[in-house]
C-alpha cells in the first residue's frame, strides 16, 4: 500500500494539483485555492519526509477541489 501511495503522490498529484489550483483561481475561489495548496504541500511533505500517511493526508485534502474542478469542466462542456 505504501508503494501505491508513493506512486500516486509522486506522479498523479503534482499535475492534478496545479490544474486544480488554476481552475480555482480562474473561478476566484480563494478558499479552495488555499485548500488545494495545502493538499499539494502535504503531498510534497509526504514525498520529502518519506511518510506515506502525510501523502495520503494530502490526497484526502485534494479530493474536494478535484471533484469541484471535475464538476466545473463537466458543466462547461455540456450543451
Amino acid at each position: 500500500m505504501r508503494e501505491l501511495i508513493t506512486f500516486v503522490t509522486m506522479n498523479l498529484m503534482p499535475p492534478l494539483a496545479v490544474f486544480t489550483a488554476w481552475n480555482e483561481y480562474r473561478k476566484r475561489r480563494v478558499r479552495m485555492v488555499l485548500v488545494t495548496v495545502t493538499g499539494a504541500a502535504l503531498c510534497g511533505g509526504g514525498m520529502l519526509f518519506e511518510q506515506a500517511w502525510l501523502g495520503l493526508a494530502g490526497f484526502v485534502v485534494l479530493t474536494p477541489p478535484v471533484l469541484v474542478m471535475r464538476r466545473d469542466f463537466r458543466d462547461a462542456t455540456q450543451i
